[in-house]
């Protein structure tokens, strides 16, 4: 169903309104308006204040519509003319994109929202952030975010830090330094946290050294170091141990982390993690897409030693091709 109306050469009606200024507009499948590019100053009213959309050129931002809808025209996405103070549910945030729930309310703000290239890099990207301090009640910490993640109620789902940024955070199993982020359930608990780094955590089968060498950071809303909501371990990666498991019927099973051609040099070699999920009220984990009984079954953990292991000086920052000292 068609929720816009074309007036003239570059203005269109929509459910928010009339925009002028009209660059080019795109259309989901059926033909209800899924996005607008602009050439001159409009405002929308949002549960987030009034928003302006961008409008000029700018060599810095990523290319994308200035406004974005979904099917029943309600604004989810508004790439802002340069960055503004808009409201979220914990205070006025310098905002640069700004997602919204169909519904309306606040879904993701990100600070800042330019293209990492040649002629604009990272650390051009980092002068224009800025610090933000975050009390959580179990865990507080300051760093550089790329953005906030909420549920509709306005509590915050996940933060993610900006590239290169570390954080410590308090969790269930002590201090976790992340260079990712973490997430949260809706009650405030502790949901996840990506280690910066290998650390030894204490699981109903032995100490396992949890770490993802395949995390990529894009946001941390989903992590692989994850606990229930009343604090115990849920979940886990491992690229540091090998587990042997001795079943009912006395068949022993090895899970290791898989070690594969890195993707950009054919010579160096990395390694993938294996997946460890516990469930408490069961007791029962799933090892990769292998379930056991915790009490009928018997538990050996093996430091996993990585062969032919090196890196070129430019992985060495970001990736785990070697082993690192893990710590408690």
């Amino acid at each position: 169903m068609v929720n816009y109306m074309v007036l003239d050469a570059g203005t269109l009606q929509t459910p928010y309104g009339i925009l002028g200024g009209v660059d080019s507009f795109l259309c989901h499948p059926d033909g209800e308006l899924s996005g607008v590019t602009l050439s001159e100053k409009n405002m929308i009213v949002t549960q987030a204040g009034e928003l302006i959309p961008a409008y000029t050129e700018n060599g810095r931002r990523k290319k994308k519509p200035s406004v974005e809808f979904d099917r029943q025209g309600m604004v989810v996405s508004v790439a802002l003319e340069e960055q503004q103070e808009v409201l979220t549910p914990i205070g006025e945030l310098p905002v640069e994109l700004i997602k919204f729930y169909p519904t309306g309310e606040l879904h993701r703000i990100f600070i800042l929202d330019g293209q990492i290239s040649g002629f604009w890099t990272e650390e051009d990207e980092r002068e224009l952030n800025i610090y933000l301090t975050f009390d959580l009640g179990f865990t507080e910490f300051r760093a550089m975010i790329n953005g906030l993640c909420f549920y509709k109620s306005g509590d915050i789902k996940s933060i993610t830090l900006f590239p290169g940024e570390r954080a410590a955070i308090q969790t269930p199993m002590g201090m976790v330094e992340t260079k990712v982020g973490l997430s949260l359930y809706e009650s405030g608990n502790l949901k996840s946290v990506e280690p910066a780094e290998p650390v030894l955590v204490s699981t109903p089968i032995g100490k396992i050294a949890a770490y993802d060498p395949d995390q990529i950071g894009i946001n941390a809303d989903s992590n692989s170091l994850s606990f229930t909501e009343s604090g115990e371990i849920k979940s886990l990666i491992t690229c540091d141990h090998s587990i042997y498991v001795q079943t009912e019927e006395a068949v022993m099973k090895k899970y290791s982390p898989h070690i594969k051609p890195h993707p950009l040099y054919d010579e160096v070699l990395t390694v993938s993690g294996i997946k460890v999920e516990f469930f408490p009220e069961s007791g029962e984990v799933l090892i990769e897409n292998d379930r056991y009984d915790l009490e009928s079954c018997g538990f050996t953990l093996e430091p996993f030693v990585r062969p032919g292991m090196h890196c070129s000086p430019s992985d060495c920052a970001n990736c785990s091709l070697c082993n690192k000292a893990m710590r408690e």
